[in-house]
């Protein structure tokens, strides 16, 4: 969300906001996501709150960027000048005209974004930094490679479902964002 809402704010206010709030969106998207991930995991310790937190330490510049720039796209628009025209206070055409209008692109990559979760606290897990406390895909893999001649399924069969869960979320956002996309072009 404060993703969301900063972009928004950069995107209205423009100038040395927009600026400012860029350049943070720059530094954090400098380090890869995973890097950030496991460097923030390997300093702190390993907690389920901790693995959340890292995760989305890198995966907020994304949808930043992308609502930044429908903002400066909406803004421009004329329903938003007619807003203006007829008094509108700045944070409501912010809140009522140009945040709903902005969300649809940000609502089909948010499949990507937990996709791409998903694959990182596996990773996290396959190398030993998942909180001990909760069995994962990555650490049932990382269990199953010390039998992999033997009992290769103890790999196999977690791999498949991870798989299965990353493809399943992105067909289920690229699903939604043709049905957004064919209501929008309906109405």
């Amino acid at each position: 969300r404060r993703g969301r809402w900063s972009a928004t704010v950069a995107g209205l206010a423009g100038g040395l906001v927009d600026e400012a709030l860029m350049r943070v969106v720059d530094a954090f998207q400098i380090v890869p996501g995973f890097l950030l991930a496991l460097a923030f995991v390997s300093v702190t310790g390993a907690s389920l709150p901790v693995i959340i937190f890292a995760i989305a330490l890198g995966a907020w510049t994304g949808p930043a960027r992308l609502v930044r720039a429908e903002v400066l796209s909406i803004r421009e628009r004329d329903y938003v000048a007619a807003a203006r025209v007829i008094g509108m206070h700045p944070a409501e055409i912010a809140l009522r005209e140009v945040l709903p209008n902005a969300l649809p692109p940000v609502l089909a990559l948010t499949a990507v974004i937990v996709a791409t979760a998903v694959l990182v606290e596996a990773a996290l897990s396959f190398l030993g930094l998942g909180d001990p406390n909760v069995v994962t895909w990555g650490s049932m893999i990382a269990e199953g490679r010390n039998v992999l001649r033997t009992a290769p399924h103890l790999s196999i069969v977690p791999g498949l479902g991870l798989v299965a869960t990353v493809l399943g979320v992105y067909l289920l956002g690229e699903g939604l964002a043709d049905a957004m996309a064919g209501r929008k072009g309906r109405g």
